[in-house]
């Protein structure tokens, strides 16, 4: 006599794991540990701190380059064989950082590290969700990108850790190794790019009609590139892309800068990404309910706000108070961002049409790190830069708010759904 199994659990589940456990170690890992890393390495080699802010521009512009070509690709080839290999790019790239001894190898790893989060992150995790989840999608991708915000929680202590004991050659080659080790065999063993590889539907609401066929409408890239909604979910993303990599990347310098202690520096900047792990679970729930640009407005506002508070961080409750105000806020542009895209854009060409939006916004990532550390070694002081940050979140969340969906803009302007031809 032989047991009968229940129903097997959906898939889509496990794909949602698995984009969880890449994001914490590929993003988790290596991009929100920076911070920890800024002031040892600009201390032991004598390097400005605008100076290495230039490998986060170095970076950006890789990614930038990289982000279009990624997304064609996930869309023609599949996603497993492009986050193989931006994984396996990744890694090695760590691996290197541990021998850096100039400059300019700085930059390679970063422009390395650029180009393999494009094709092993944001834009595959986002349409492996889109694809897999015609419902609850603001749910699914809140739990997968949390693991973003998990990771810099929980490695941040762990790199500061390494750092003040062993140092951040050592900590650069205990990151390469673990992605290495364990991020290859996730992507290789359950990434799969759409349900249909497996016979099976994707997520759905009970109510709904399977194979209604709703997640393959949408425009093409060249048509979108003509409408408004695509320059306006681009406008936020640049300038979210300018301030939080800005702010993210100085951040705990500057509040050692403040003679707060190395330790509760990083303390704090864990309590950022615990923080962004709550707001993450919390948005995509949101955004299910009131809609992704009315969540994304209110994040910008609340980002703004905890700026503001950052201004007057010498009492260390202040500096408790941002964190848990900007990581809560931070948690909304990964999982709303490609709620954006696919709600105001469509499936059909999601790969190519987030892949050029990421380019986009890779213009704010890069001129918000390197800005912020050349206005400091001229003024020595992050305040007016800080200034200028509230007040673009602020216009972030104009733009949110004034989103209009292609069928709106098509209506209103007399054109197709598909647009051949912009009078704008």
């Amino acid at each position: 006599m032989t047991a009968r199994s229940g129903p097997k659990p959906f898939y889509g589940f496990y794909i949602v794991a698995a984009c969880f456990v890449i994001l914490f170690l590929l993003w988790g890992m290596v991009m929100n540990t920076f911070p920890i890393f800024l002031k040892p390495i600009t201390e032991n080699m004598q390097w400005g701190r605008g100076a290495l802010s230039v490998a986060m521009v170095v970076g950006s512009v890789a990614a930038a380059v990289t982000a279009p070509v990624a997304g064609i690709l996930l869309d023609r080839i599949g996603v497993r064989a492009i986050m193989l290999t931006g994984t396996l790019a990744i890694g090695l790239a760590q691996l290197g950082g541990s021998q850096l001894t100039a400059l300019w190898h700085v930059y390679v790893v970063f422009a390395v590290i650029g180009c393999g989060l494009m094709c092993a992150t944001v834009i595959p995790c986002s349409l492996l969700i889109s694809n897999w989840f015609a419902a609850r999608r603001g749910a699914a991708m809140s739990v997968a990108f949390a693991g973003t915000s998990v990771g810099g929680m929980v490695m941040s202590p762990i790199a500061n850790w390494i750092i003040l004991t062993y140092g951040w050659r050592t900590a650069f080659a205990c990151s390469g190794g673990i992605i290495l080790m364990l991020v290859l065999p996730v992507v290789l063993l359950v990434i799969r790019t759409r349900p249909s590889e497996m016979g099976l539907e994707p997520y759905r609401d009970a109510a709904a009609t399977a194979g209604d066929g709703t997640e393959d409408g949408g425009v093409t890239l060249s048509d979108a590139i003509r409408v408004r909604a695509f320059w306006q979910i681009a406008a936020v993303m640049i300038l979210i892309g300018l301030v939080t990599s800005g702010l993210g990347s100085h951040c705990v310098a500057y509040l050692t800068d403040l003679d707060h202690s190395p330790t509760r520096a990083a303390f704090a900047w864990s309590l950022v990404m615990a923080a962004m792990v709550i707001g993450k679970l919390s948005v995509g729930f949101i955004a299910d309910q009131w809609g992704a640009k009315h969540t994304m407005a209110g994040a910008c506002v609340l980002i703004a706000t905890a700026i503001a508070t950052l201004t007057f961080a010498e009492p260390y409750w202040v500096v408790l108070a941002f964190a848990c105000t900007y990581g809560f806020a931070l948690g909304a542009p990964l999982v709303v961002n490609p709620l954006l895209a696919g709600d105001y854009l469509g499936m059909r060409h999601f790969g190519a049409i987030y892949g050029a939006l990421n380019l986009l916004s890779t213009v704010g990532a890069a001129a918000g790190p390197v800005g912020a550390g050349m206005f400091f070694d001229a003024r020595h002081t992050y305040v007016p830069v800080f200034y200028v940050f509230v007040v673009l979140m602020l216009l972030g969340a104009g733009v949110a708010v004034a989103m209009t969906p292609v069928a709106e803009h098509a209506r209103h302007t007399r054109q197709p759904v598909v647009p051949r031809a912009t009078t704008d």
